[in-house]
């Protein structure tokens, strides 16, 4: 019964309410108006209940939505520090599963050459009749030959197994420095990412207060509306910043998950501090270190010595490998003749001629000389290299102490003294906003030399093959 009523009712202000809209800078017209003097009694209850009906609609929808689900855009995760990652690392990185799983390689040549005899006995049997002028009658002939080493091979084959081995373990021990200078630089750019990600939550709160104090300016008739939109771009770009700020965080966060071997879905959060600027040794002090400690020369000159023993063993394959055995025959009882047994001792011996194990000993010779030049390579580099990676770690520490202890614990205190500013009017949102991009540049500008100069140090003492700041290297 009240329907009828009211449709004009609730048709009538459509046609009336544009121009308190028009005021304000929308030109489309809204669904309702304000209450008119010509409205019944009757019309005025119907709107009250239309209202509120729609906004309990609007309740009830918005309570049987499903919630968003909190663990899919969080993700939970455990603080760690280095060591404790690095010890993690140890037993579940994938680097150091795989390269320990190529020992199995060096372990199987090993049982390869540790039987005693080159091969198994080969035994020979042979029958038939015997033809003569007597008659005929049974022949037997039987024979067991092994072949054996003359020149030593057997220990040549040990011994090259055992080189295999000692490389194997040397590639493991570099498989292990790599990755503890992976998960160092990983561990140190996910705690310089999450450094960026509080900066990034910083500066929006303050645009967020800024956005406040220029509402209640407006609101009093202190500032233009213009400040308004700037204040509120301001917000925009900084939610923008924090949301892009998230996304490198988690990327550094799973890169050190996967490097360690730690479940990608629950990522680590590091805890802990970065390496202050410290002195580094002189240039032949760092040489001396990477000779005796460096992972790549230790696989050098294991693969030198694998190859040298590897030559020896080719020459002496080239030696003949004779048999030794014995002989029995039987010749079966023919008329006016008895039977007869021989046994005698027997000798095969291959002449070498023709084959001397020519192609085995030419690329032995070959790796030989590949890994002698390697080595030689790897030594005569590694000055250079040691000194080019020395210098960047200097200019990325002078870069580091140039923002000095002063500057950086200031950046809360400067963005203090600029909202206190433009309370009191001394400067204007513009000026503002760029002082704000100012100091928020030097921030910036001071973690990336701080992440610059990580990684520097990180590289160096990746050539050099030791810690020169803390003892995290893994150990094999």
């Amino acid at each position: 019964m009240l329907l009828p009523l009211s449709l004009p009712f609730f048709l009538k202000p459509l046609k009336t309410i544009e121009k308190p809209f028009e005021t304000i800078g929308f030109s489309s017209t809204p669904p309702l108006a304000p209450f008119d003097k010509k409205t019944t009694m009757l019309e005025k209850y119907f709107l009250v209940f239309f209202l509120c009906s729609f906004a309990a609609r609007a309740e009830n929808k918005e309570a049987l939505s499903p919630a968003p689900d909190a663990s899919s855009s969080q993700v939970e995760a455990q603080e760690l520090s280095l060591e404790e990652i690095l010890a993690y690392a140890e037993q579940h990185s994938p680097a150091l599963l795989l390269a320990q799983s190529a020992r199995l390689r060096a372990e199987a040549s090993y049982v390869a050459a540790s039987p005693l005899l080159p091969s198994n006995p080969e035994l020979t049997l042979a029958a038939g009749p015997l033809f003569g002028r007597a008659g005929t009658g049974l022949g037997l002939n039987a024979s067991l030959m092994q072949q054996i080493y003359i020149a030593g091979e057997r220990g040549l084959h040990m011994a090259n197994a055992n080189q295999n081995l000692q490389l194997a373990q040397a590639e493991i021990q570099q498989a292990h420095w790599e990755v503890s200078c992976d998960i160092r630089e990983a561990f140190y750019a996910a705690l310089l990412a999450d450094e960026h990600l509080k900066l990034a939550e910083r500066i929006l709160s303050f645009h967020s207060e800024v956005l406040r104090v220029v509402e209640r300016q407006i609101s009093i008739g202190e500032t233009s509306p213009l400040s308004l939109r700037i204040a509120q771009a301001e917000v925009a770009q900084a939610q923008q910043t924090l949301v892009a700020a998230q996304q490198v965080s988690l990327s550094a966060r799973i890169q050190l998950a996967q490097l360690s071997g730690w479940p990608a879905d629950t990522p680590p959060q590091p805890v802990g501090i970065t390496i202050s600027p410290l002195t580094l040794p002189r240039q032949e002090q760092l040489v001396e270190m990477a000779h005796q400690n460096l992972p790549l020369l230790q696989v050098a000159l294991a693969k030198l010595q694998e190859a040298t023993s590897r030559l020896a063993l080719s020459k002496r394959n080239a030696w003949p490998r004779p048999s030794l055995g014995i002989q029995y025959q039987y010749e079966g009882q023919q008329p006016h003749s008895p039977s007869s047994s021989i046994l005698m001792g027997a000798l095969s011996l291959p002449i070498p001629s023709f084959q001397t194990n020519q192609g085995e000993k030419a690329r032995s010779q070959a790796e030989l000389a590949i890994s002698q030049r390697e080595l030689q390579a790897k030594y005569q580099l590694l000055y250079g290299k040691i000194a080019q990676l020395r210098s960047e770690v200097l200019a990325a520490m002078e870069r580091s102490r140039a923002y000095g202890a002063d500057i950086l614990p200031r950046f809360e205190e400067n963005l203090h003294l600029l909202r206190r500013a433009f309370e009191l009017g001394e400067i204007d949102i513009l000026s503002l906003s760029a002082g704000v991009k100012r100091f928020l540049e030097i921030r910036n500008d001071a973690l990336n030399a701080q992440r610059d100069y990580l990684f520097a140090l990180i590289n160096l003492e990746r050539n050099v093959g030791i810690s020169i700041s803390q003892p995290n290297r893994l150990q094999p």
